[in-house]
């Protein structure tokens, strides 16, 4: 490790050879025999201890420190004195930034003790320069608007992505308060009281007015900024731009809700149309039944025909139960679920064909659900508008993604014509997919069917 540069300045000779007889072995010791010669050695070594007499031809050692603040600022100040000059170095020791007055004769100890902590408090200040210079570098350069404002709230300094981000001819940022930013005067409140409880907080989504007066949805941080005697000099605000995910995220809500409320159109149709008329058909029949027993009529063809109805009835409950969330999905997982998807539907008119390879695994429920639905959707968009009377699936895992393939063989359709905003299957499993960011490559050729294939990242149970 290096030693400590230490330079001492008296106008006595016996001192300085005191002095560095003392501590030549635990100091790099520098002596001075008056105030040119030590600024001399001041130009030429980075000095990092400096100690001066107070009484000296010309200067005293308060005004001499006081001279060299500007230039050199960095080293940390110790004041040998006699102890009749106490008083007067008390009245005048802020003038030059004096870390610590030792009175003579020093004791060899204590003053070694005070050189030692004058140091680590010069190392300190350095650290600090650097995350200074460090600070100031990622203030200038980052692509974060950021803002310095003091405790009132008025913006005090800011960087170029702030002006670039916030200035506005009827509002410059430079003449600004907080409050004048945010479309929320009372966010600007919030953020001050935040401040004054804490010393940084994360997180708050505010409305700040960015360029021609354009409300952009921020998500803010705040800091204070200390100085070494942990001061207050300022507090810092960075935002960041989430306008375009918030408006996704709204997107993406609405999209779930009109999804879901779609879902339950859907099951109250199913419900309505088969089972609601299967049950007024079983009342009706009952009500008939009645009639007959009463005028002592056959009976039995009625009774006959209520088994069949209610199972029907059975049937119809088990397939829109299958479809809004299939109980073999939940228990056995996508392969057992797609087969009895095929079992459901195979008819002599619709074939289904699935080809599930290396083993496939458990994946993640929602995982499991979305693939689940997307061939559904593809199934019913086949027989709805492809006319198609075959669907082959593909399924398979490879290098931590799941690849899904989809085929029909029916009319097709023109892919630059397609419009997802207009069709409803389409566009859920587009969004489906966009959920877990995957990948569709869509193709189909008239009269030749259609052909998706779907990558979407592997996600175990």
């Amino acid at each position: 490790m290096d030693k400590i540069k230490v330079l001492y300045i008296d106008d006595e000779v016996g001192n300085l050879n005191a002095f560095k007889a003392s501590f030549r072995r635990q100091f790099d010791v520098y002596t001075a025999i008056s105030i040119d010669e030590g600024l001399k050695k001041l130009q030429t070594i980075p000095i990092e201890v400096l100690l001066s007499d107070q009484r000296m031809p010309g200067k005293t050692g308060i005004e001499f420190f006081e001279s060299i603040l500007e230039t050199y600022p960095n080293p940390i100040r110790i004041l040998l004195t006699a102890y009749s000059d106490i008083d007067a170095v008390i009245d005048s020791i802020n003038k030059g930034r004096v870390y610590q007055y030792v009175t003579k004769p020093w004791d060899d100890y204590d003053l070694k003790l005070t050189i030692e902590n004058a140091y680590n408090l010069y190392h300190l200040k350095e650290q600090n320069h650097k995350l200074t210079n460090k600070y100031q570098k990622v203030f200038t350069n980052s692509s974060d608007p950021i803002i310095l404002f003091d405790i009132k709230g008025r913006i005090v300094d800011f960087n170029k992505a702030a002006f670039n981000f916030i200035d506005t001819k009827e509002n410059p940022i430079n003449q600004s308060s907080l409050s004048s930013i945010t479309v929320n005067k009372t966010d600007a409140t919030l953020i001050l009281e935040k401040l004054n409880k804490e010393d940084v907080f994360p997180g708050l989504e505010c409305d700040i007015y960015g360029k021609k007066k354009e409300i952009k949805k921020c998500l803010i941080s705040a800091n204070k900024i200390t100085n070494n005697y942990d001061e207050l000099i300022s507090y810092q605000l960075i935002l960041k731009d989430i306008t375009k995910r918030s408006k996704l995220n709204q997107l993406l809500l609405e999209k779930t809700i009109e999804t879901q409320e779609q879902e339950r159109a859907r099951i109250s149709r199913d419900l309505h149309d088969g089972i609601g008329q299967s049950l007024i058909a079983i009342k009706l029949n009952l009500e008939s039944l009645k009639i007959k027993y009463n005028q002592d009529e056959n009976i039995m063809p009625e009774l006959e025909t209520i088994p069949e109805i209610l199972q029907d009835t059975i049937h119809d409950l088990r397939r829109i139960c299958f479809n809004t969330l299939p109980q073999v999905l939940q228990d056995y997982g996508l392969v057992k679920a797609i087969k009895q998807l095929k079992i459901n539907i195979y008819t002599d008119n619709f074939i289904i064909n699935f080809n599930d390879k290396n083993k496939f695994p458990r994946l993640k429920s929602s995982l499991e659900i979305s693939i689940f639905r997307i061939i559904q959707e593809f199934i019913n968009n086949s027989v709805k508008h492809g006319e198609a009377s075959e669907v082959t699936i593909n399924l398979e895992n490879s290098l931590n993604h799941v690849l899904l393939n989809l085929k029909d063989n029916g009319i097709g359709f023109n892919i630059k014509k397609i419009d997802f905003l207009k069709g409803n299957g389409l566009k859920n499993i587009q969004n489906r997919i966009d959920s877990f960011n995957g990948k569709i490559e869509m193709n189909s050729v008239i009269n030749h069917g259609t052909k998706f294939n779907i990558t979407l990242p592997l996600k175990l149970n």
